[in-house]
């Protein structure tokens, strides 16, 4: 059995390079938020450093913080996923990556700008997405040995 890698399958790099930039830009996000606030680069949740913002400092800089540590939770499956995904079914693991970096959007605005409440949105996007891409990749490895 041998995988033959068509021309469309670059969709599917361009989606994780996308995914990975995403995550990088949010890390940003959140180094910036800690220049912003005079916090120092080590600074984390619940940290001394943060003991002397107010409440409301406190609570962006969590929401920040909260933000990039999910694209970097989630990162390595969606890349991965979209990746092999993009060996079988090369233009549905890219549309489905598309769907997760828009949620992953959503999601991240959603949550730095109204808390917890402010993810449904995107992980209304994000949810499918991954589920979409783990399938594809399960169902594409089976069919490819032969099993299904």
């Amino acid at each position: 059995m041998s995988i033959v890698i068509g021309t469309s399958y670059v969709w599917n790099i361009v989606t994780a390079t996308v995914m990975g930039l995403q995550t990088a830009a949010f890390a940003g996000c959140a180094i910036k938020q800690k220049s912003r606030l005079d916090l120092p680069h080590s600074a984390s949740v619940g940290s001394r450093a943060t003991e002397k913002l107010s409440d409301e400092e406190n609570e962006e800089f969590t929401r920040f913080q909260k933000v990039h540590a999910s694209h970097v939770e989630y990162l390595p499956l969606a890349q991965s996923s979209v990746l092999l995904a993009g060996l079988f079914y090369p233009k549905l693991s890219a549309y489905a990556g598309v769907a997760y970096i828009v949620g992953r959007l959503v999601y991240s605005i959603g949550y730095i700008k109204c808390g917890p409440d402010g993810r449904k949105f995107g992980a209304l996007l994000i949810c499918p997405s991954i589920v979409t891409l783990l399938g594809a990749s399960l169902y594409g490895s089976f069919k490819a040995v032969g099993v299904l």
